[in-house]
């Protein structure tokens, strides 16, 4: 039961990185995101420093700050209302995916233990040895049936 509950999680994270991922594949703007933003909408600075009660002066600090990424998340945040916008924030993990990745590890564990001498047992979901298979079968199983576990 918990099993089938990690991996509709891990599903579900999955679905919402999606778009992050997306994301990831454009390129921040030269100019930082907060300048960019304020000019494509047209706001001047001094609208801004009004929305954010201070300086004209203190916007071009913030957006220099954000452009050399040493700006606080809360101070993007605010800068973001005031441009009318929302801060959207996301990980994306450097895996294509977290079931790649968890794959990955399997394999490379796999790899060291085929070359070591150790054997892999298979293991029924509830826990009793299920028999022993090569260790090429591994992606041709169903993950909801099988696990593994390493001698």
């Amino acid at each position: 039961m918990l099993r089938v509950m990690r991996e509709r999680a891990r599903l579900e994270l999955e679905r919402r990185v999606r778009p992050y991922r997306r994301a990831q594949m454009q390129p921040r703007p030269k100019e930082g995101w907060l300048r960019a933003m304020r000019m494509a909408v047209g706001f001047p600075a001094d609208r801004i420093a009004e929305a954010m009660r201070f300086s004209p002066r203190m916007v071009f600090q913030t957006e220099r700050a954000e452009q050399k990424r040493k700006i606080s998340l809360e101070r993007l945040e605010q800068m973001a209302r005031a441009l009318e916008c929302d801060l959207v924030y996301g990980l994306v993990p450097w895996q294509r995916s977290l079931e790649d990745r968890a794959m990955e590890l399997v394999e490379q564990e796999l790899w060291r233990k085929r070359y070591t001498g150790r054997r892999v047992s298979w293991v029924s979901g509830d826990g009793r040895t299920a028999g022993r298979r090569p260790a090429g079968s591994l992606r041709e199983e169903s993950s909801d049936s099988l696990a593994y576990s390493i001698d």
